[in-house]
């Protein structure tokens, strides 16, 4: 005998909390902090089969209240999100996140609260889990227990206004333990501990066990073992009928009743030898039993019969209207008679009008092609919008997933972030595309070690064919412009921001100075006091050797900049660069291969040079692109390369390292000498960022500002104000330095 069929046996979760506050016992309660829900009566479509698990541990003053406000936030936005478990759950994630960081910005510092987040979902016997923050979430099958949605720690939860989570997938099956645990209790029991409590019979043994293992410690635990649900028992089968159908009972011989019209006395015993049996009867056909339909809902029946009434009323009020008319023909004068039909004459048949009927043929499909791109535009970019979503998830879980191997990892977030930038160019206000595409860059950012500046856009000096130097001293900004042959000065207030509406030129070429012609301008440098110089000033020098001098401290009668100009001792032959150092002058003379340093006599330099190379340096000073010094003084070179000289000797133990990109194309150093990092800055106009290098030339960081790096000219650094200045395109900026 068969048996009826039944779908496959549905999973049943056994969930118990355990709260443990002050280090003392636990106790099993379904608080704020930990939920096991099920769909709401008006769930998201395909959320109807889904069971969710929350698990919420906040350090700092965390109310009640505020832990059953972030369940229900995370909650709520779950269980309304349509599309993939892995996208609601992290919109439900990115929600909590939200609300408890909203609360963080308006409470005081003492009030305020972070923590983690453990989320897991179960469809069939797909189980996924969300970690956010510190909170674990770890796996008992057949006496394996591992750790769920490994990798590095994301960061706490409420931090910040955008959320990093970790994704796994798992099957479940009967027997299966999920453990959604605060960390301090995966601190104090280790996985020894849990290995030896998790496996426990009893779900109650279970929650001993644990807060044994947890003594002396705060923590939360959610646990959740998988059961069969039960099942109905199945009704046999009967051979030949549907599963549905009730047998008819078989009557035998002897309950049988004679056929009507035949008397008892004529009926043929039913034992008697060679006596004819009578024929049977036919069995009646058996009928299946007919399943009731399921009748309208009484708003279905109020809808039909507001519809009844209102072509009820349409009908009365045709008739009405016939009967008003036919009244007001019969008041009229004249004898009444009888209505004829006028035979119509017939109509010619109108001529065809061939360019009529062939506009309407090509019209028509035109219409309907304009009207199915319409549609495939407006159904079609949804679906790409969600698929692109969709793939971008898929590539952060693997990301994810990845761990420590940063190359794997890496092709994983470029591949998320291209998804997620389609995605966004396709609907730049999504939500989720803009949080994914945010995590993504930052992922990358971090490998990379990028840092995102925002600049402030100071001066506009307008586009040059020649690369302009930048000198920065306190509250002056001073931009010199070989090609355009002038110096302009920018006032700066203390926070950085410009103080003038325009920048009045301080020097320029052809200027009459001291009773001489300014030359053609080379570069310019702020010196310090040091050695016999008394004071300290910018010098701008020209490309014959003279030297143009100002202290802004100084006027001259009629108010305005005082300038002086000097007479190097002896001028050098092709003076590429110049920069100081204690007071001391440095150019670089690209013809010599050469560096004079030249000592002050006052605040002049009439003295013969030293030579600061005592033998010619490794590489030739012809392709010298820029200096900085800082007492070792950095060279660097038109491929990029960076040379670091001490004493006039070359230190081969420094060399650019680490940096992300195939190439640099470097067109400016930066050193500050009065700071203490002993960092390096180098303006990489083909990448368009700024590259930090360490006192040995190791990679640190590298800093990005968009579309304000995207024509970087020059570079100065004011670390003790702790900011940086740029000339990109023509334009001054200034940015924060982390």
């Amino acid at each position: 005998m068969k048996t009826a069929k039944h779908a496959a046996p549905r999973l049943e979760p056994v969930v118990r909390v355990l709260r443990v506050v002050g280090g003392g016992a636990g106790v099993e309660d379904a608080s704020p902090c930990a939920a096991s829900l099920t769909p709401p009566p008006r769930a998201a479509r395909g959320r109807e089969d889904e069971h969710l698990f929350i698990l919420l541990d906040l350090i700092g003053p965390a109310s009640p209240h505020l832990y059953r406000e972030l369940r229900e936030v995370m909650a709520q936005t779950y269980w309304s999100a349509a599309g993939s478990i892995t996208a609601a759950l992290r919109r439900a994630a990115t929600a909590a996140n939200g609300r408890l960081f909203h609360a963080n910005l308006h409470s005081a510092p003492s009030d305020r609260c972070q923590g983690s987040l453990v989320s897991a979902v179960l469809h069939n016997e797909d189980l996924f889990v969300l970690q956010a923050g510190a909170g674990q979430a770890w796996f008992l099958r057949d006496g394996d227990l591992r750790r769920l949605a490994r990798g590095e720690e994301p960061p706490p939860l409420g931090i910040g206004p955008l959320v990093d989570v970790r994704l796994h997938h798992t099957f479940v099956a009967p027997g299966d333990t999920l453990l959604l645990a605060s960390r301090a209790l995966i601190q104090r029991a280790g996985d020894t501990g849990l290995a030896r409590v998790l496996p426990r019979a009893e779900m109650q043994l279970v929650l001993d066990g644990l807060g044994q293992i947890g003594a002396g410690v705060d923590f939360t635990a959610l646990i959740v073992r998988w059961k069969q649900a039960a099942q109905a028992p199945a009704s046999p089968e009967v051979p030949g009928l549907p599963p549905t159908v009730e047998r008819e009972p078989v009557k035998t011989k002897e309950s049988e009743a004679a056929p009507s019209g035949i008397k008892g006395s004529e009926a043929a015993p039913s034992g008697t030898k060679g006596s004819e049996a009578a024929p049977s009867r036919p069995r009646r056909r058996v009928r299946p039993k007919r399943t009731p339909k399921k009748g309208p809902s009484l708003g279905e029946r109020m809808k039909r019969g507001i519809r009844s009434i209102g072509r009820g009323l349409a009908a009365a009020g045709g008739w009405l209207a016939g009967g008003v008319a036919a009244l007001f023909r019969a008041l009229l004068p004249g004898p009444q008679r009888a209505a004829r039909r006028r035979a119509r004459s017939s109509r010619p048949v109108p001529k065809e009008n061939r360019a009529v009927m062939m506009a309407i043929a090509i019209g028509i499909p035109i219409v309907l092609a304009i009207i199915v791109i319409l549609a495939y535009l407006t159904f079609g970019a949804e679906s790409r919008i969600r698929g692109f979503i969709q793939q971008t998830e898929q590539e952060i879980a693997l990301a994810q997933a990845a761990g420590d191997n940063v190359e794997e990892a890496r092709v994983h977030w470029e591949a998320a972030l291209s998804h997620a930038t389609k995605a966004t160019r396709l609907r730049p206000d999504d939500p989720v595309a803009t949080v994914l595409q945010a995590q993504a860059r930052a992922a990358i950012d971090l490998i990379d070690g990028i840092v995102r500046l925002q600049p402030v856009h100071l001066w506009d000096f307008g586009a040059g064919t020649a690369r302009r130097q930048l000198v920065i001293h306190g509250q002056m900004a001073f931009v010199l412009d070989p090609a355009g042959g002038w110096v302009a000065t920018v006032s700066l207030n203390p926070a950085g921001a410009v103080e003038q509406e325009e920048a009045p030129i301080l020097v320029q070429t052809g200027q009459q100075v001291g009773g001489g012609e300014v030359g053609d301008l080379v570069g310019c440098a702020w010196v310090g006091s040091g050695g016999e110089r008394q004071t300290s000033g910018l010098l701008v020098l020209e490309e014959t050797g003279a030297l143009i001098s100002h202290d802004p401290a100084w006027v001259d009668e009629g108010g305005m900049p005082r300038v002086v100009r000097s007479f190097l001792g002896t001028s050098p032959r092709l003076p590429r660069d110049v920069d100081s150092f204690g007071g001391r002058l440095y150019i670089l003379d690209a013809d010599a291969n050469q560096i004079w340093r030249y000592d002050p006599r006052e605040d002049t330099y009439p003295e013969q040079p030293d030579r600061y190379f005592v033998t010619p340096p490794p590489k030739s000073l012809a392709s010298a692109l820029d200096m900085a010094i800082d007492g070792s003084i950095y060279v660097l070179y038109e491929d990029g390369q960076i040379l670091q000289f001490l004493q006039g000797e070359h230190q081969p133990e420094f060399s650019v390292r680490g940096v992300p990109g195939d190439s640099v194309q470097a067109v400016a150093v930066a050193v500050d000498r009065e700071g203490s990092s002993g960092a390096l800055y180098v303006a990489d106009a083909g990448d368009e960022r700024v590259i930090v290098l360490g006192p040995d030339g190791d990679f640190q960081a590298q800093l990005r500002a968009d579309e304000a790096f995207g024509a970087l000219e020059s570079l100065a650094v004011d670390e003790a104000a702790g900011r940086l200045y740029a000339i990109s395109g023509g334009r001054l900026y200034v940015a924060s330095l982390p």
